[in-house]
């Protein structure tokens, strides 16, 4: 006699700890990130001024906008780590990039909400989209990453690039990131609130397509991986450490200390315009003197006058005067002032 069949509901695939805690930091990271970036992008903008001054001003909101860059890059490299680990351990392929398969349910599930094709017998399980939104933040991380470093390091960058790459690389950062920061939302509307596709039922489908282990197998693979695995950690490590702190930027602050400072043997000729607009934008100084340094709302004096010696903007920035607060050499260093001096001379488009 047969036994009876179970009519039990089975339990629904769930994600790993690991995953979760993944999905985690990289939602809080992309949030970070879009809630720093943004109000820079559009400094301009009342909505953006209220941010900046609740996230305590400009020089915070930097600072925080970096530090949700290294957390994503932290990510980025243990998910890098990760994939690698389970390929090479388990045998199992990354489940994640869309395949022929995914495009092809994306291009009929849109003929079939144009009408143009019939709908078929069983509902689509919507895969394609949670595989569409890994792709769009894949594409960000590698974009973003590698132009927000850049833009980290702007001088160092223009030792082996041409410094018309600096305005280039900002324009590409910050339009990818608006592009990136769309592109999610919609998507997460859609899963959210219409498909509501389950990510780990990807992962539960592609736990038969692993190539068949012996825990022999497994442990040995383990054993030859995971020692890789850290040498390339710590030398991506290392080498992120080495970069970031190569230059120093101007971002950093220290107490002030008011003194006359006379000018030594700075050559003004010798600043880059496009370098000086990159770092005018990475300042707080375009809330007082307007974003083109023409001028401020609240009565910020114009920068671009004719009368203004070189000397006379050198001594005002090292010295101050009235609002105007002074900048030692380790918050803004000469050669960046050259580069800012190359700008605010160059006739305006």
């Amino acid at each position: 006699m047969a036994a009876p069949t179970s009519t039990e509901p089975q339990p629904a695939p769930r994600l790993s700890p690991a995953q979760r805690i993944e999905r985690l930091v990289v939602t809080t990271a992309l949030l970070g990130l879009a809630l720093t970036g943004l109000p820079q992008r559009f400094a301009g903008e009342s909505w953006a001024r209220t941010l900046i001054v609740l996230g305590g001003g400009i020089e915070s909101m930097r600072i925080l906008h970096r530090f949700f860059a290294i957390l994503l890059i932290a990510e980025a490299i243990y998910h890098v780590l990760a994939l690698g680990y389970r390929q090479f351990v388990y045998g199992q392929r990354p489940v994640m990039f869309p395949g022929i398969r995914d495009w092809r349910s994306l291009v009929m599930q849109i003929g079939e909400n144009l009408g143009l094709k019939r709908a078929g017998d069983t509902p689509p399980n919507y895969h394609f989209a949670l595989k569409l939104e890994y792709l769009v933040i894949l594409l960000g991380v590698i974009v973003l990453g590698v132009t927000g470093l850049m833009l980290w390091n702007p001088i160092d960058t223009t030792t082996l690039l041409p410094g018309e790459t600096i305005p280039v690389v900002h324009s590409v950062h910050s339009d990818h990131a608006l592009f990136t920061a769309a592109a999610v939302f919609l998507l997460r509307l859609g899963i959210v609130f219409l498909w509501r596709p389950r990510r780990a039922e990807i992962f539960a489908e592609s736990a038969g397509e692993q190539v068949p282990l012996s825990p022999a197998q497994t442990a040995a693979r383990r054993r030859r991986f995971l020692p890789a695995a850290l040498a390339l950690a710590g030398a991506a490590v290392v080498a992120l450490v080495l970069f970031l702190t190569s230059e120093q930027t101007a971002i950093d602050t220290v107490p002030r200390q008011r003194a006359v400072i006379f000018a030594p043997q700075v050559m003004p000729e010798s600043g880059d315009p496009n370098i000086g607009a990159v770092l005018w934008e990475t300042m707080r100084c375009a809330f007082c003197h307007g974003p083109q340094a023409e001028g401020g709302p609240r009565g910020g004096p114009s920068l671009r006058r004719p009368d203004l010696t070189f000397e006379a903007f050198y001594r005002q920035v090292r010295v101050g005067r009235g609002d105007m607060p002074a900048f030692t050499h380790e918050e803004l260093p000469d050669g960046y002032l050259t580069h800012l001096w190359a700008w605010l001379n160059q006739p305006e488009a």
